[in-house]
């Protein structure tokens, strides 16, 4: 593995490690008491998430570059840190892929690091939306709730995207329309948010290594208020097309009070990066 060397790139992985640094570490977010933890509720009875939150380097570090192996060893260079550990995202790895789709997928991280082709570079890397779940193991984001709503705002490293869950019990839309970051219909039962998302479309990735799905990927999701300051998030990935059978990830978000205020940014209009790699070949096969 090697370090990538592109400007964009050099500024979209130093960004990215940088967001998953939280405020707070696991020992002070976590309660001994969480079995039992009542958490407060806004205006319409929703248990109260409001704010930001980061996820848990010492659970998903990398997971955005390639959630089975990480990131690059070299990428700790770029950000000035140490060498990230291996995310622990997927449950009982490896990915369960079809053998066409492990071949598709080995031909994607082989070709992610000598791009040739447009459709070897990452959405990432193209500033287009990540979609669901990567957008959540990409840095951190802020929960705004009103009555039948939770949205999630997403806004790092140059990336601005919402996503709404809808708790007001209506139906999934039509089957014909994709969407980068689906379609999501949700429920409380106690203290966990129950989330169905369909409608994704088979353009992102889940990762820069080409790690990916189709667009008939249905993601089941459950995010668990383990005290005020820890989120356990599970997500059941279902797409028969390209794997054998369901499989889960996980993920832990912990309260961010440091968190700065969110503007939005852009990063697709005037992108030249792009061409530059594609010309000059500057991102190196892993060795």
């Amino acid at each position: 593995m090697v370090m990538r060397s592109a400007a964009w790139h050099l500024v979209v992985t130093g960004a990215l490690m940088s967001a998953w640094m939280p405020a707070v570490t696991t020992q002070q977010a976590r309660s001994p008491g969480a079995s039992t933890w009542r958490p407060a509720r806004t205006s319409d009875g929703q248990p109260d998430i409001r704010g930001s939150w980061r996820g848990d380097p010492s659970v998903g570090s990398g997971a955005a570059y390639d959630i089975e192996d990480g990131a690059p060893p070299e990428e700790h260079v770029i950000t000035g840190g140490a060498a990230q550990p291996l995310p622990h995202v997927v449950v009982d790895p490896p990915v369960p892929y079809r053998p066409w789709a492990r071949a598709v997928r080995d031909e994607n991280k082989k070709n992610a690091y000598a791009p040739t082709k447009l459709e070897h570079i990452d959405a990432l890397s193209r500033c287009f939306e990540m979609g669901v779940p990567r957008q959540g193991f990409f840095g951190g984001f802020n929960v705004i709730q009103s009555p039948g709503l939770v949205v999630l705002v997403y806004a790092n490293s140059g990336y601005f995207n919402t996503r709404t869950i809808a708790l007001d019990g209506r139906p999934h839309i039509g089957q014909n329309i994709k969407l980068w970051m689906g379609d999501s219909v949700g429920r409380w039962e106690g203290n966990t948010l129950l989330v169905d998302v369909t409608n994704i479309n088979e353009h992102a990735w889940y990762d820069v290594a080409g790690n990916f799905h189709s667009n008939e990927l249905h993601l089941t999701e459950r995010w668990t208020i383990v005290d005020a300051d820890t989120i356990e998030y599970e997500v059941i990935n279902d797409d028969p097309k390209v794997f054998t059978r369901p499989w889960t990830m996980k993920m832990t978000y912990l309260r961010d009070p440091a968190a700065e205020e969110q503007w939005e940014a852009g990063c697709y209009e005037g992108e030249r990066d792009i061409n530059i790699i594609l010309k000059r070949n500057i991102i190196r096969a892993p060795q």
